[in-house]
């Protein structure tokens, strides 16, 4: 391990849910080989697992638990992740088929990007991690929020919508 940031110190509780004042040594691996990364599925699911907790807590614990929480460094993690490469072509296709206006909402994109461009962003039908081709008859272009949408809930009937739109029905 080396040292690669200052020593700081903050407020935690102990075991005993007792506050008490704690050095924190920001370390790392020296050795930085792959072997060394974290899948991020497992910090996900620990973030996952927390929000959990807080959301059966009324608003005085929470706001009791954040306040005691705070620190003025988050930690860091170095995660392996599964990146699918995905065909600029077929993205820019659904872009200019949507014509500006999301697929699912059929509002208009929120607004333009940097080059004055509608913002939609390319969303896979059938997600690439769930084996979905990369084709233009699986690729839409959402606005922020549908697109969150499809993330979150996934539904079955938006699916129905956006494949009868991807295909030109």
């Amino acid at each position: 391990m080396k040292l690669v940031d200052k020593p700081y110190q903050e407020k935690q509780k102990d075991e005993d849910g007792v506050i008490r004042d704690v050095w924190i040594f920001p370390l790392k691996v020296k050795d930085d080989q792959a072997t060394n990364l974290v899948d991020d599925k497992i910090i996900k699911d620990n973030y996952e697992q927390k929000e959990k907790q807080a959301k059966k807590l009324s608003n005085d614990e929470l706001h009791k638990k954040a306040l005691e929480s705070q620190s003025a460094k988050t930690s860091i993690r170095k995660t392996a992740t599964k990146t699918y490469e995905r065909n600029a072509y077929v993205s820019e296709y659904a872009k200019r088929r949507a014509n500006g206006v999301c697929q699912l909402c059929d509002e208009p994109a929120p607004f333009n990007n940097k080059k004055g461009e509608p913002y939609l962003e390319t969303h896979h039908i059938v997600w690439l991690s769930e084996g979905g081709p990369d084709t233009i008859e699986n690729t839409v272009a959402l606005c922020p929020n549908c697109h969150r949408k499809m993330h979150v809930l996934d539904s079955g009937e938006d699916k129905s919508i956006l494949l009868n739109k991807a295909a030109g029905i």
